[in-house]
């Protein structure tokens, strides 16, 4: 009994096989049988190096199919059939059995040598088609963009964000700038701020001047104070200049004891 299931699956194999060679791998009609009967599978079902695991083939990298038969297209190539022959067809640039032969280069970014794109510095992929993303990641697609890390920008990511005045790169890979401070860096005073020298101070207007510290004419007890107070000023300057015209007069007159002694025509008859 167990030559013929094997026989059996032998012939049920090799005929899916080759008739079905250019489909996506699937469960085929001996997978379908051996799942029914749960028939068992030979030392050698797997081929090209494959590994038989819970009944399924696990294929190396470079082969596919329900018994690893087949080598895959590579580059993203597609497998058709053509002219009764199962093939790769392979999109731009590419050409070969496999799709393995490189064939163009982007302009500018790299060179062919032997079927591959030799990338001058700062490119990479096969077509030298994508930036090296030196602090990021490729985006993927022939775009070839970098996603960079945060703290740095720059199509290749290699230029570091530096946020001027005390800012700071947030998770969105933009400077976070301090009260004042606005620009793509930080380097700008903000609305209602002014430069004072390396810093951005607030705006002083005269309306925010009034608003903090008042006018004259917004309270009325300052004009008495002041007009007392110059009114004082003035009493005290008055009084003063009296005082000093006062005792200049008194001790600009003659003593009377002075005047008798020093007469030289008075005396006493003798």
């Amino acid at each position: 009994m167990l030559g013929f299931e094997m026989r059996l699956h032998d012939r049920m194999w090799n005929g899916s096989a080759l008739q079905h060679g250019n489909q996506p791998s699937s469960p085929s009609f001996w997978d379908k049988l051996n799942d029914f009967f749960d028939l068992p599978l030979p030392s050698d079902h797997c081929k090209n190096g494959g590994t038989l695991v819970d009944g399924k083939c696990q294929c190396t990298l470079r082969y596919e199919g329900a018994q690893c038969e087949r080598e895959r297209c590579m580059n993203g190539g597609r497998r058709h059939s053509l002219e009764g022959k199962v093939k790769c067809h392979c999109p731009f640039g590419l050409s070969g059995d496999r799709c393995e032969i490189v064939t163009y280069c982007e302009p500018g970014r790299g060179k062919l040598v032997n079927g591959k794109c030799e990338c001058f510095e700062r490119w990479t992929g096969n077509f030298c088609h994508m930036h090296t993303c030196y602090n990021g990641i490729p985006t993927g697609g022939m775009d070839g963009f970098c996603l960079c890390d945060i703290g740095y920008t720059g199509p290749f990511c290699d230029a570091p964000i530096i946020c001027r005045n005390g800012g700071s790169v947030n998770q969105e890979n933009e400077c976070s700038c301090l009260v004042g401070y606005t620009g793509e860096r930080c380097e700008m005073c903000s609305p209602g701020f002014v430069r004072d020298g390396s810093y951005c101070v607030p705006e002083v207007s005269e309306s925010s001047l009034l608003a903090h510290t008042g006018s004259l004419t917004s309270r009325p007890f300052a004009w008495p104070i002041v007009l007392m107070g110059c009114a004082a000023a003035l009493a005290f300057v008055v009084l003063a200049l009296t005082v000093v015209f006062a005792v200049r007069k008194w001790s600009s007159k003659p003593s009377r004891v002075n005047s008798v002694q020093g007469d030289p025509e008075g005396g006493t008859d003798v």
